[in-house]
């Protein structure tokens, strides 16, 4: 694979619990190369952001796990590796012909369904991060889900996709985007994943404490909180899971 790190070496898996629980449990029998990637046809027990279940049907999607060694960045900063994976998602979309936008915290979105989550776990030395294992779910080929705020990359471009074409399109990304932020390019990041953000310029509804408000998203700061406006003028940053945004 034509990349520094990222899948350079990887493993791919028919089942496991989560990808991100397996690349864990692989790490400390034997320490994993950074860059490394597990892939799964499918998860008996996959996780999204705040513990909630992700669900997909076997072999038909992009389930992984990437283990990175962010060192360059101290634990205040961790959200900016979310938003340089969310940001390679973003340039895969742009690969394949389609724009699209992240809804914050993790989700990537094509107009008002979704494409695909992204869940980082990490560990910390002191107050420097340490390793992090990002978990990525992408619906490639999937037709019929649960839920109808979801949609697959074959549905939005009209063509069927094969899960390790996307894989390897999105290592490539990946890559970009870490080499990007290991040589410390932050503020152009930050600047580019604002400006894809759901609400940006524009108010949308959010559900808080079972009441319906609108706000418009201002940015993000690196630990990740969002910094908003109110229609009534009040300023605020919050924190995850304070609202729910609604379609």
């Amino acid at each position: 694979m034509n990349t520094e790190l990222v899948g350079r070496d990887y493993k791919i898996l028919p089942e496991v619990t989560s990808t991100n629980t397996a690349v864990k449990e692989l790490n400390q029998e034997q320490e994993l190369p950074e860059g490394f990637c597990l892939l799964s046809d499918y998860q008996t027990s996959g996780r999204g952001q705040y513990g909630k279940q992700w669900d997909s049907e076997p072999g038909q999607n992009l389930l992984m796990s990437l283990l990175l060694r962010p060192v360059f960045l101290s634990a205040s900063e961790s959200y900016r590796l979310t938003m340089s994976v969310c940001l390679a998602l973003h340039d895969l979309g742009l690969e394949l012909g389609f724009d699209s936008y992240i809804k914050w915290p993790n989700d990537w979105f094509y107009g008002e369904q979704k494409i695909a989550g992204v869940l980082a776990e990490s560990s910390l030395r002191g107050s420097r991060m340490e390793n992090c294992i990002v978990g990525i779910g992408i619906n490639v080929r999937q037709k019929k889900f649960p839920h109808p705020l979801a949609t697959s990359l074959s549905t939005i471009i009209g063509q069927e996709l094969e899960v390790q074409d996307v894989f390897e399109k999105l290592a490539v990304h990946l890559d970009n985007r870490y080499q990007q932020l290991r040589f410390g390019q932050y503020q152009g990041q930050h600047r580019e994943f604002e400006s894809i953000l759901y609400g940006r310029d524009q108010w949308v509804p959010v559900l808080r404490d079972g009441q319906k408000l609108h706000l418009r998203c201002e940015g993000v700061n690196p630990g990740g909180e969002l910094k908003v406006s109110w229609q009534d003028g009040r300023q605020e940053t919050l924190q995850h899971q304070s609202v729910r945004f609604v379609f």
